[in-house]
């Protein structure tokens, strides 16, 4: 489609070629709905070299429209910086195996790189750099209106993170149930015990869970349990700086180059130079253990 962009991934060290993605951000008619990060083509050893990964970063913003570029809002910015994450893991791989390269890691580390890269939109020196008026982009975001989009980032976040609680122990608790599961009733039981309200009346919820039949089965927990890890591995980025090159090497190297050739935990224990903890992950949701 004319819409899809090809971009080559170079070495900045060597200028050797290392990847390929795609770019397929606007919708059309017929095209996958939700945000993803799709592997096309797997890094691995070949007996000519290595085989270059192609990935496809798959979205639907806001389209362009006359004189008017496609321009997105801050939550927007957020899901291409998740799924971003996502693609460097796949297109910056070196395992030498395609079922154990870029994003073929354990189910509740792959969601990690991305949630670690959400962070740098949420930075007033990233988002000065990134935002500008389409007309004119030396005209940056107005220092008021940046603080209150900065102050307006935890909103609303108690009811999230419950809500990925109460999400993922409904998938826990479907698959482990023994015999026929109504999921209805089991959403609305586990719904009220554990958001604290009632569910809406003839609510079929789970109808709509698409994460519960797409890969994710018993597994869901995945997003959050990843998140402690994202947290955790962003602190060296705050101490060093956002924008450190030496930082986002290793992190290259340590990370995302190796897949699932080591387990998650030891190449966290790696890059962290200690061992993991969920401090971070609890600071972000301004809580003291």
């Amino acid at each position: 489609h004319p819409d899809v962009k090809l971009y080559k991934v170079i070495n900045k060290a060597d200028g050797k070629l290392l990847s390929y993605f795609f770019a397929d951000m606007i919708p059309r008619p017929g095209k996958y709905g939700h945000a993803a990060a799709f592997s096309l083509i797997m890094g691995r050893v070949k007996a000519d070299g290595y085989s270059y990964p192609v990935s496809s970063i798959v979205s639907n913003f806001n389209p362009p429209s006359g004189d008017k570029p496609s321009l997105l809002n801050i939550d927007e910015v957020e899901t291409l910086f998740h799924e971003f994450g996502h693609i460097m893991h796949q297109i910056l791989t070196r395992a030498p195996y395609a079922s154990l390269s870029g994003t073929s890691v354990a189910q509740d580390f792959v969601e990690a790189p991305s949630q670690m890269l959400e962070n740098w939109v949420w930075d007033e020196s990233i988002l000065n750099r990134i935002s500008g008026h389409y007309k004119n982009t030396s005209q940056k975001l107005p220092s008021e209106l940046l603080k209150k989009i900065l102050a307006a980032k935890d909103f609303n976040q108690g009811y999230f993170y419950t809500r990925q609680l109460f999400l993922g122990l409904m998938d826990f608790t479907m698959h482990m149930t023994q015999g026929a599961v109504n999921t209805t009733t089991l959403h609305d039981q586990l719904y009220k015990k554990i958001i604290g309200i009632d569910p809406v009346a003839g609510n079929h919820f789970n109808a709509t869970f698409g994460h519960l039949m797409g890969g994710y089965d018993a597994g869901y927990y995945g997003y959050l349990w990843s998140e402690v890890y994202a947290q955790d591995m962003f602190t060296v980025f705050k101490e060093k700086g956002l924008l450190d090159a030496s930082t986002g090497a290793r992190y290259r190297s340590i990370i995302l180059e190796k897949g699932n050739m080591k387990e998650p935990l030891d190449l966290v224990r790696e890059f962290l130079g200690r061992e993991p903890s969920p401090a971070a992950f609890y600071e972000k949701l301004g809580i003291k253990p």
